[in-house]
């Protein structure tokens, strides 16, 4: 009866552990959306007051610093859009971030200005083009480009998308909006409109955009490290990206939860897992970059000023978008180290962890890359299939399901248990 009741107790024990996962991750989740932060972006300090949350959770979780600071700092140039924003198609006004987002590389204006609108059917040839130009006929007015069943190649469309030909600005139509990020600006303001909002007969647009371009601003990676036990010169290293695309405007932020607050509540659990349930034989290194919505800029730096010795780290994994997983994960160099895939998929073979485990090659796109281009093992781990949001205001907490969140983690943890 006593043997019973304490396999008993300690799969009770167990279920306890393995939940508060998911509710720590979903406190990190709600936490990092929640509008004190922001959007995590540049403006009014929100990625820093991020950074500064993660380096106390560190502390708190008993993750140790690198040389007695958490903080990695470096500098880079950013394209801001401050202050107050309106936007009026004819008599009806555009709701932010709901109907338009300005573009990333926009600068500022105001006025009322005439549309002059490019599609499939009416595309300027070169000649005639140049003889706009010459007449000065784009001056003063926006230009509407809708490229709906147009040639991604066609060189004129490209021509008035990469030109502004003196125009006031450019309009874009959407399908959806999405929102990125920009280290430089045009000398011309860009819109991007749904489709829904917009059609032929609209004439003008009253707006006014303020812009702020910060040449040199100071983001900071976080970093802390557990001691491995037995190999403490061999480092497996978990990263994730904090920072995401801040603020448009005085009332408009864009809350970042799959992108990537997911990510860190993934690196966090992580961290409370070797941190103060199951010391590593390897020291674990974690990492949450910053500015990795800008360019991976963060973790650019990090690998050409390493804190710690590149050469000593036996595998890197990338934690990006990696709050839902109702179609599986997706592993980036995954073609490339196959080995160590399939490791991974044996584990979820055996384990019935995620739907699938599925593989691309090699990509730009998280802060995996700059690892792989120094000839480090690295993986980026993202979840596939659930919510549409990305980038956008919809990308939020109460939407957000974390339905695989504990698996992945189960999964992540096997995998590098066997490394």
């Amino acid at each position: 009866m006593k043997k019973w009741l304490l396999c008993i107790g300690g799969q009770f024990l167990v279920t306890i552990l393995l939940s508060q996962n998911i509710t720590y991750a979903r406190h990190i989740v709600d936490t990092l959306t929640s509008s004190y932060f922001e959007g995590r972006g540049v403006e009014n300090q929100g990625e820093k007051k991020a950074a500064t949350y993660i380096a106390k959770e560190f502390n708190r979780l008993g993750i140790n610093p690198i040389d007695s600071t958490y903080f990695q700092e470096f500098n880079y140039p950013i394209n801001t859009i401050t202050g107050r924003l309106s936007v009026q198609i004819d008599d009806v006004i555009l709701v932010a971030g709901k109907d338009y987002i300005v573009g990333a590389n926009s600068s500022a204006i105001a006025g009322k200005f005439e549309l002059v609108w490019y599609n499939k059917t009416n595309l300027p040839t070169n000649k005639q083009l140049k003889k706009l130009v010459e007449r000065n006929f784009f001056m003063n007015k926006f230009i509407v480009i809708d490229d709906e069943g147009v040639d991604k190649d066609n060189e004129l469309f490209q021509r008035l998308k990469l030109n502004f030909y003196g125009a006031a600005g450019l309009i874009f139509l959407e399908k959806k909006l999405t929102k990125h990020l920009s280290q430089s600006y045009q000398d011309y303001a860009v819109l991007h409109i749904s489709k829904e909002r917009m059609d032929r007969n609209t004439r003008s647009i009253t707006l006014e955009i303020n812009q702020k371009f910060i040449q040199n601003y100071q983001s900071q990676n976080v970093i802390g490290l557990v001691p491995g036990t037995l190999y403490p010169d061999s480092f497996i290293v978990f990263s994730a990206h904090y920072d995401h695309l801040g603020k448009m405007g005085d009332d408009v932020y864009f809350p970042g939860a799959n992108d990537n607050a997911s990510g860190v509540a993934m690196l966090l659990d992580l961290a409370t897992y070797y941190a103060r349930k199951e010391p590593p034989k390897k020291t674990m290194v974690f990492i949450a970059f910053g500015a990795e919505e800008s360019g991976l800029v963060g973790s650019k730096y990090f690998v050409e000023h390493p804190t710690i010795e590149l050469k000593k780290i036996k595998f890197e994994i990338n934690l990006d978008v990696i709050g839902t997983g109702d179609e599986g994960i997706m592993v980036v160099n995954g073609a490339i180290h196959e080995k160590e895939f399939q490791r991974l998929q044996t584990i979820n073979t055996k384990n019935n962890y995620v739907a699938a485990v599925k593989k691309r090659g090699k990509a730009a796109n998280s802060d995996h890359y700059w690892f792989s281009e120094k000839g480090i093992p690295a993986f980026f781990i993202y979840a596939l299939g659930g919510i549409a949001a990305y980038h956008d205001v919809d990308d939020v907490a109460k939407t957000l399901p974390l339905n695989e969140f504990e698996d992945c983690f189960r999964l992540i943890r096997d995998f590098v248990d066997e490394l």
